[in-house]
């Protein structure tokens, strides 16, 4: 599931969309004022790519099995 923090650039509220896929239209609306001018926010890469892994780019680790 990807997270994405949202921002409204009108009215400055902050929302979180949690979808399966890329963001739908309907899903691009602030649930306070209902403006389209939103924005994300640079958490919400972080959150969903393999920087957010704290094993991103560690050495594999043998189990000494096998």
């Amino acid at each position: 599931m990807a997270h994405f923090d949202l921002i409204c650039k009108d009215c400055g509220h902050k929302f979180v969309v949690v979808t399966r896929a890329a963001i739908r239209d309907k899903q691009k609306r602030c649930p306070e004022c209902e403006s389209e001018n939103i924005r994300q926010s640079f958490g919400s890469y972080l959150q969903n790519g393999s920087l957010s892994s704290p094993t991103c780019g560690a050495p594999q680790r043998s189990s000494g099995y096998g």
